[in-house]
């Protein structure tokens, strides 16, 4: 890539902005020297890791970097022979590898963000040696007591022998033949050991040794011969102490020696993350998207807007290029944010090429460009004498050499600071060149025979920067097919310039360059008119649509009266006609007492259900018209279905497809009954009961580690390990928590009172690690 096309487009801002969301220090460093991707592949599987991990801060708790660090110089560093590790390195070791650990745990319980977890799944993890650093070091970088047998040993001693100390010091303080004596009862320590101030006219009455006096001279700090001794046996046992932590230390990196292969690759992975981490959160802040990336050299920006610029006050950008037209040719006044175009063009397909999200809609493509060229912006030079023509034409030298038909160019003001005649003919020269190459480029320029070439020439898309002349401000809108004018005599009457003036400068203009200032005008006139005329075809597109929507509405709010005041009509009348049916009934009863013939009753019966079937053909024809498909048969004989009319139960005895009819047993009735009118009784399945316990039986120690983890990871391991307690047969068990804050020890004791396992707990007792220590009964 061209360095220079690197500062005028702000990418090496960019990296500086980038680098302050990065964690770890080597990081800050390594992203000022961000590159594109050199293979489209790699860019396109990065995007989506980026994506991925995008999606996973916003929507899955995010991601937490403190205390990320380079763990990789720590292995190295304990290569050195007789080198030991501190334990602030252990412990950033211990730190990174559990922020690996937990990050990736959560990811294979996520089951989702197909990308990011392929990038990580194949990274070991190193629980056991993160156990190793939290037996021997607290959250505080101090050596635990229980890091060695003889450690705690040493420590018990120290103990006792500062109470010891003590003791001999509180007994001279009570005598009272030194009380004038001593300045003040309080032990102090002078050369690491225990002292006393005595007041200098005094100190004969204290037998001991002179280690220190005040700066007045008015005090001096005794050793009694009683504490030498005892001072002694402390200096030793602390000699011992350190001794024991070296031989610790030496341990533990031995360790970090025989894991550094695998340490060295989670080092590497969370100096990753930490970048990643660092453009997801840019991303985030600034609303950016992924972008496509295409194979074509095809450029489409959709709502794109510059990173530096505010967001509320920026009009976003919408163009392509590279898929009918090679070039784009913007026109338009001075401030109207031609050059603001440009860089936004640049600047976010640098972004995109190197990894990152882009401030703009997901649906913007972008080409895997070779290359990204520019030449922006005053590039005069004092110390080389060089014009600002001649400095842009270096530059554009430099471009013309080097450019494919991959790349991408970005020429501001091409042909300007010199003679406009020359600078047009330069320009247009330029771009054919460019043309020849088929490489995809944006061109600004103020030149009127630039402008005419451009909207005449094929395979060139004139733009221009929409300006207000009402208001004699810009308003940043990109308008595509439209060539734009300078406006600068407009500009100056409105600014109140004379009129002589305005008028004696028109009349310095070309009448070449008068006709094509006024087809630019009418071609910008037509096209404000087309797009208004579009304005309010979509208008009347949209109410036409409202308008048939609504009218539908009402036809289907008529259309369900109509139906229901039929269906209530129709209810009526077969509420009628089996009142009719019941009196015929009856009427029947009579004439068999009667005797009256077969025939007659016949008839009488006949003409019934003629009736009745009449009403019912015609209230399906007005209310319940249904199209004609076969009905889904959901029972068989023997089942047991709901009748609704009966409200009841009943059994299947017959079912009669062509009528659409099931004879059904309701206790001792036999009716034949509509299909519409049952439903089928789903019978409730037996419950299979499982033991809730699908731990295997497993033999397990009787205690349980839990140092170093946080409460609900240590909660959740001891739930787990008091099961398998269970199925081991013990009753009494030893939960190791540590004293370190008292947060991991509170946290269990809460677990304990309501836990299911437990019978009772209690502290430790002194051979048991007393508060480090909760000795559990199960039940």
């Amino acid at each position: 890539m061209n360095i220079h096309s690197y500062k005028v487009l702000e990418f090496n801002k960019l990296r500086e902005e980038l680098s302050h969301y990065m964690t770890i220090e080597e990081n800050q460093e390594k992203i000022l020297e961000l590159e594109p991707f050199k293979d489209i592949n790699s860019l396109r599987k990065e995007l989506d890791i980026v994506k991925d991990f995008m999606d996973f801060l916003k929507f899955d708790g995010g991601f937490e970097p403190a205390g990320m660090r380079d763990i990789v110089n720590i292995t190295r560093k304990s290569q050195l022979v007789g080198m030991y590790l501190e334990p602030e390195d252990l412990w950033a070791l211990n730190i990174n590898l559990r922020i690996f650990r937990i990050f990736k745990g959560r990811l294979e319980t996520l089951e989702k963000y197909k990308d990011l977890r392929g990038k990580f799944i194949n990274v070991p993890t190193l629980k056991n040696f993160e156990d190793l650093i939290n037996k021997a070091i607290d959250p505080d970088k101090n050596i635990k007591d229980d890091a060695s047998i003889d450690l705690r040993e040493l420590r018990f001693q120290k103990k006792n022998m500062v109470a010891n100390i003590k003791r001999k010091f509180e007994e001279i303080f009570s005598n009272a033949n030194y009380s004038k004596a001593i300045q003040e009862k309080i032990i102090t320590t002078r050369d690491g050991r225990s002292v006393i101030p005595v007041k200098t006219d005094f100190k004969g009455l204290i037998k001991g040794i002179e280690h220190d006096r005040s700066s007045s001279g008015s005090t001096v700090f005794i050793e009694p011969i009683s504490i030498v001794s005892l001072n002694n046996k402390m200096r030793e046992l602390e000699v011992r102490e350190r001794e024991e932590i070296r031989k610790i230390l030496l341990r533990l990196t031995d360790q970090v020696r025989l894991n550094t292969p695998i340490i060295n690759e989670i080092g590497n992975t969370i100096m990753y993350l930490d970048i990643l981490n660092g453009k997801s959160q840019f991303g985030i802040e600034k609303k950016c998207s992924i972008p496509e990336i295409n194979n074509k050299e095809m450029l489409s920006l959709v709502k794109a807007r510059h990173p530096f610029i505010d967001e509320n006050i920026v009009v976003p950008l919408t163009f392509e290029i590279g898929r009918d037209y090679n070039t784009l040719l913007i026109t338009g006044p001075n401030t109207g944010g031609k050059t603001v175009a440009l860089k936004t063009a640049g600047l976010l397909t640098l972004m995109t090429l190197a990894g990152v999200p882009i401030p703009a809609d997901e649906k913007t493509s972008i080409g895997f460009f070779s290359g990204v060229f520019a030449d922006i912006g005053d590039e005069q030079s004092i110390e080389q004498s060089l014009s600002s023509f001649s400095a842009h034409l270096k530059n554009i030298q430099e471009i013309l050499n080097s450019v494919t038909k991959a790349s991408l160019v970005l020429l501001d003001e091409l042909g300007s600071g010199t003679d406009p005649m020359e600078g047009s003919a330069f320009a247009m020269a330029v771009i054919d060149y460019l043309k020849d190459k088929r490489c995809k480029s944006l061109i600004t320029t103020h030149y009127s025979e630039v402008k005419a070439y451009g909207y005449n020439e094929v395979d060139i898309e004139t733009a221009s920067m929409e300006f207000n002349v009402e208001t004699l401000s810009p308003t940043y809108r990109l308008l595509i097919g439209v060539p734009g004018e300078s406006n600068a005599l407009t500009i100056a009457k409105r600014l109140g310039v004379s009129e002589v003036i305005i008028e004696r400068a028109k009349s310095y203009i070309s009448d070449e360059d008068k006709k094509v200032e006024k087809m630019i005008s009418n071609i910008k006139d037509k096209s404000l008119e087309l797009e208004s005329m579009q304005a309010e075809v979509e208008a009347l597109k949209t109410q036409a649509q409202k308008d048939k929507d609504e009218y539908e509405e009402k036809l289907r709010v008529l259309e369900k009266e109509k139906n229901q005041i039929l269906k209530e009509a129709y209810e009526k009348a077969e509420l009628m006609m089996r009142d009719m049916q019941n009196k015929a009934a009856a009427l029947v009863n009579k004439i068999q007492k009667e005797d009256k013939t077969k025939e007659e009753l016949k008839e009488v019966q006949k003409k019934l259900n003629m009736l009745r079937t009449s009403l019912q053909e015609e209230k399906s024809e007005n209310v319940e018209v249904k199209p004609k498909v076969a009905r889904k048969i959901d029972y068989k004989i023997g089942d047991r279905v709901f009748v609704n009319s009966l409200n009841q139960y009943a059994i299947v005895n017959k079912i009669n497809l062509n009528k659409e009819t099931l004879n059904i047993q309701a206790g001792i009735l036999k009716l034949e009954v509509s299909m519409d009118d049952v439903k089928t009784v789903v019978e409730p399945k037996k419950k299979e009961y499982r033991p809730i316990n699908a731990h295997a039986k497993t033999r397990v120690k009787n205690e349980v580690d839990l140092r170093g983890k946080l409460v609900d990871e240590a909660i959740y391991e001891l739930e787990t390990y008091m099961d398998r307690a269970l199925m081991n047969g013990y009753t009494e068990i030893y939960v190791i928590h540590g004293k370190g804050t008292g947060a991991l020890r509170t946290g269990v004791m809460d677990f304990l009172k309501t836990s299911r396992y437990v019978k009772d707990y209690r502290t430790g007792g002194h051979n048991e690690g007393g508060i480090g220590c909760t000795v559990v009964t199960l039940k």
